[in-house]
């Protein structure tokens, strides 16, 4: 099942792909500055320009929002959700996986052990205060039966957390797309052992988005999608680390 969510997350990407541009779709901004009353300096990419919000922002904070045009041109933002700013260290990590390896791994008979092993074998012999931090945290999240990947996507980088169960009945999941924003969800097996998936995401774009290509996001007798106003990670990095070797 595990290796089912790493194909979920891989048919997601191509998803939002393999679409011709959708500015309904979220994109990431940051705030830069506030110009007075509801007018904000933000920027998105390389491209800094003015805008409104309804909403109190702040400054230096990163957004997924949803961007649009007013009827005089003003451009508008909307559905902002927060940047999960604590996990900008695995975005940078010194560990990435292509697709097809994190699906060799996860396939593995003894991966669990196996990737615990490596993850030890790097934390010991860590050269750097950023590799120390980073193992380390690795570490502390296996002693809470969660995976964590960092997935290169031709360049841009998503973030995959796998939460295990003492059953094995169903897994929940958490991905941050460069495209698509926060997405949760869980894959279970239901009464008659068929496997059924939940979805959850913060945009209603992203939600309409996936529900016109579900026969992509194969596998599964029951896909449900919802929209979910907050999607924390499964985990976050923490600033101390204690006991993680054991």
């Amino acid at each position: 099942m595990i290796s089912k969510v790493a194909s979920l997350s891989q048919n997601i990407t191509k998803i939002a792909q393999n679409k011709e541009f959708n500015n309904t779709l979220p994109v990431l901004l940051k705030i830069l500055s506030k110009e007075g009353g509801d007018l904000y300096s933000i920027k998105i990419g390389n491209l800094t320009q003015q805008t409104k919000s309804l909403k109190e922002l702040q400054i230096g904070t990163r957004y997924f929002a949803n961007i649009s045009k007013s009827s005089v041109g003003t451009t508008l933002i909307s559905n902002l959700t927060p940047y999960p700013e604590r996990l900008s260290n695995l975005i940078s990590s010194p560990l990435r996986f292509k697709h097809n390896e994190l699906k060799a791994l996860l396939e593995s008979k003894d991966f669990g052990k196996d990737y615990k092993d490596f993850l030890t074998q790097q934390f010991v012999q860590a050269n750097n205060k950023n590799d120390f931090f980073f193992y380390g945290n690795m570490l502390l999240a296996l002693q809470k039966n969660i995976y964590n990947f960092i997935v290169d996507e031709n360049g841009r980088n998503k973030i995959l957390q796998i939460k295990a169960k003492n059953t094995s009945s169903h897994l929940e999941f958490y991905a941050l797309f460069p495209a698509l924003g926060n997405i949760s969800g869980m894959v279970y097996y239901d009464k008659d052992a068929q496997m059924g998936l939940n979805l959850n995401t913060h945009f209603k774009s992203v939600k309409s988005l996936l529900e016109r290509n579900l026969d992509s996001l194969h596998g599964f007798k029951q896909i449900n999608i919802s929209v979910q106003e907050n999607i924390p990670p499964l985990f976050t990095l923490e600033d101390h680390l204690l006991n993680i070797t054991g």
